[in-house]
């Protein structure tokens, strides 16, 4: 389901015909909120495995066919 395309049935999930809801906490406040506190706790962590060598970026908001590709190549690296 894309974000930007509202469901045929209002209120319901159009593959699984499930009802979907929204949290009363689903609002962009929260969402800046928990993209602040994520940034915060995984930078450090980053940093750190970047540190070592061991950090590889992958761009997730590819496909995921190019995604799975391209975590498959950093796999067979460190198998290499």
């Amino acid at each position: 389901m894309r974000l930007d395309s509202p469901p045929k049935k209002p209120l319901t999930d159009d593959v699984t015909g499930e009802p979907l809801v929204q949290r009363a906490d689903d609002n962009v406040e929260t969402l800046t909120k928990r993209l602040v506190t994520f940034h915060k706790q995984t930078g450090p962590v980053v940093d750190y495995y970047r540190q070592k060598g061991l950090w590889v970026p992958i761009d997730g908001a590819q496909s995921p066919n190019v995604v799975w590709e391209n975590l498959a190549k950093v796999f067979k690296k460190s198998n290499s």
